[in-house]
């Protein structure tokens, strides 16, 4: 005996087996310069403690006066944290100095490595 309804719900699960899953990209870290170091000072536009990586834009004014907006990549909120970091660290409108690995392109970004405040203190990532 025909069953249009079983035969339906069948199809549904079939369509959805073979459906691409979400599956979040993890990219490499490849497109940063892990051989060499810079230093940039700026203030915080923007820290954002999201997963998989956060990240803390950086508006940079050279001796020029030509302001420039950095992106600069670290870890997930779970490394960070494990690293003395918290969601608050930074807000927007801290004055900032940060070493990075800086992107190959060489294009205003990178991957924090160091962060020193205003006031001296520190925030490490250890990746």
């Amino acid at each position: 005996m025909f069953r249009p309804r079983l035969s339906r719900s069948l199809a549904l699960v079939a369509l959805l087996l073979c459906a691409p899953g979400y599956a979040p990209a993890h990219h490499s870290f490849a497109m940063f310069d892990r051989d060499r170091t810079i230093v940039i000072s700026g203030v915080v536009r923007e820290f954002q403690w999201t997963n998989p990586h956060s990240w803390i834009q950086v508006t940079v004014t050279d001796a020029a006066g030509k302001v420039t907006e950095w992106s600069l990549e670290g870890g997930s909120p779970g490394i960070l944290s494990r690293n003395g970091w918290k969601r608050n660290a930074l807000a927007a409108g801290d004055k900032v100095t940060i070493e990075i690995y800086p992107l190959r392109s060489g294009e205003p970004g990178g991957s924090f490595i160091e962060v020193t405040k205003a006031d001296g203190s520190k925030l490490f990532y250890h990746g």
